[in-house]
């Protein structure tokens, strides 16, 4: 009979763990269709050029606390835009404008719809988009 309870318990608290593990595995990084945010293994401090440098500086301000630093997503705010989502040839440079002035609804992603950016110019988001697509093309969007 103890070895039956014991046996049990073990059991129940090893399915409980699994059951955890991947809620909290899915919660953190699983936001829909376009699959997991933050992106991993993408550079940290890479050598922006000079020309590249203000839009880099505007989005770490204005946009990297929804989609991380280096735009690689986050969590739970934001979803990566060093995404072949965000190519070019799916969401053009005036998707950004959009997005950035007027908020956008969730279409790929379970992060919830996107509030306007406040205090940000058209020569701000300018900036920021020349910065996202020279990184882009540095991780391989084209």
């Amino acid at each position: 009979m103890r070895k039956t309870t014991i046996a049990t318990g073990l059991a129940l608290t090893i399915v409980m763990l699994s059951l955890l593990t991947i809620q909290n595995a899915s919660a953190a990084m699983y936001h829909g269709p376009a699959g997991p945010s933050p992106i991993t293994g993408l550079p940290k401090n890479p050598k922006v050029p000079f020309q590249f440098g203000l839009g880099m500086l505007k989005f770490q301000e204005k946009g990297s606390p929804c989609h991380g630093q280096w735009a690689e997503g986050t969590a739970d705010k934001g979803p990566p835009l060093v995404h072949p989502y965000y190519e070019p040839s799916h969401h053009d440079d005036d998707s950004f404008f959009r997005a950035a002035q007027s908020g956008v609804n969730a279409h790929h992603w379970h992060f919830g719809n996107m509030p306007p950016v406040e205090g940000v110019t058209d020569q701000d988001i300018g900036q920021i988009v020349q910065f996202i697509r020279w990184w882009q093309r540095e991780n391989g969007i084209r």
